[in-house]
């Protein structure tokens, strides 16, 4: 048999006395509340994240009164009714101190002497601070490794990536295509429609490229108007149809800038490297190889016409 509130309470009561010293040493906010879900005894410590006096704590009472949550989260719905331990970790949550909260919560249903449930114990992390330096710190090395105007990679981590992918087609006998893009005449939109026309056609340029992508291939901006991209696991004819697809697809985008339409056309060579493992092979001889073959390709290209794509005649297949 269920026991009443006032037995619940003198069980929760005795529940507490057994485990202050224990509670007395948490340095996290805590809260033990009835059944019911109120409040009946915390430390200063989830009164300074609640942000409200001993007496409206009180008179308030509700647990989830007193923190909101985001996202339908309850830990009460958790812990009470359903009876079972609990943790949340990073729930956003406000009170009346902090409008803005990143918690970490561990809940536990507190039982009697009969074994019947008499309340929970809630411990309360604030990670705000910590989350908000895990934001700050990932934006910085995201920044260190993109470039700020397209968003694509920049050239260091592209040709980290480059290394790193012809290790990987060395050891599992994959081939990895690069592909080598210029926009063409790039310095006439500038000269004609100013930088921030510039400025707006890279940026589309490289948001067209983002859309084209596998998750395993890397975009880069290598710098000025010139555009890499390596495609993992992807043969000579797999390189030349991602290269026509693109070609395709900046040839029939519209530039449009403050109403002036912007012919736009991309000039592109393609390089791929397949090769078993042998004694001597030098992965930073191979990448310079690899870029070399693709820029003679895009050379190609662009002088026998551009808005076309050219295959390095050194590919290693």
């Amino acid at each position: 048999m269920e026991p009443n509130k006032k037995e619940q309470l003198t069980e929760l009561e005795v529940w507490r006395n057994q485990f202050r010293p224990y509670l007395d040493v948490f340095l996290d906010a805590y809260c033990i509340t009835d059944p019911s879900g109120s409040v009946v005894e915390y430390n200063l410590a989830f009164t300074e994240l609640i942000g409200e006096s001993h007496r409206k704590i009180h008179k308030i009472g509700s647990f989830l009164k007193l923190l909101s949550f985001e996202g339908g989260v309850n830990p009460i719905q958790s812990v009470i009714t359903e009876k079972a331990p609990v943790r949340l970790d990073e729930v956003k949550a406000s009170s009346k101190a902090h409008p803005d909260l990143t918690l970490i919560i561990g809940g536990v249903p507190i039982y009697g002497r009969q074994m019947a449930l008499v309340g929970a114990l809630f411990t309360i992390r604030n990670v705000t601070a910590e989350h908000s330096l895990l934001l700050k710190y990932d934006e910085k090395k995201r920044d260190s490794v993109t470039d700020g105007l397209t968003g694509l990679f920049n050239k260091r981590f592209m040709e980290e990536n480059i290394s790193r992918s012809i290790k990987i087609s060395i050891r599992e006998q994959k081939p990895v295509s690069l592909v080598i893009g210029d926009i063409d005449f790039f310095k006439k939109v500038n000269d004609t429609y100013g930088h921030p026309a510039g400025d707006y056609v890279l940026k589309l340029v490289g948001n067209t490229l983002k859309t084209m992508l596998r998750d395993t291939d890397f975009a880069a901006r290598f710098g000025g108007e010139e555009f890499v991209v390596l495609l993992a696991n992807c043969p000579e004819s797999g390189a030349l149809i991602f290269a026509e697809r693109f070609r395709k697809h900046i040839e029939s985008t519209l530039f449009i800038f403050e109403g002036k339409r912007i012919p736009i056309t991309i000039s592109q060579g393609t390089s791929t490297f397949f090769e078993r493992w042998k004694e001597g092979l030098n992965v930073d001889e191979l990448k310079a190889n690899l870029i070399h073959d693709a820029d003679v390709a895009l050379y190609e290209a662009k002088s026998s016409g551009r808005n076309r794509v050219c295959q390095a005649k050194k590919s290693k297949s």
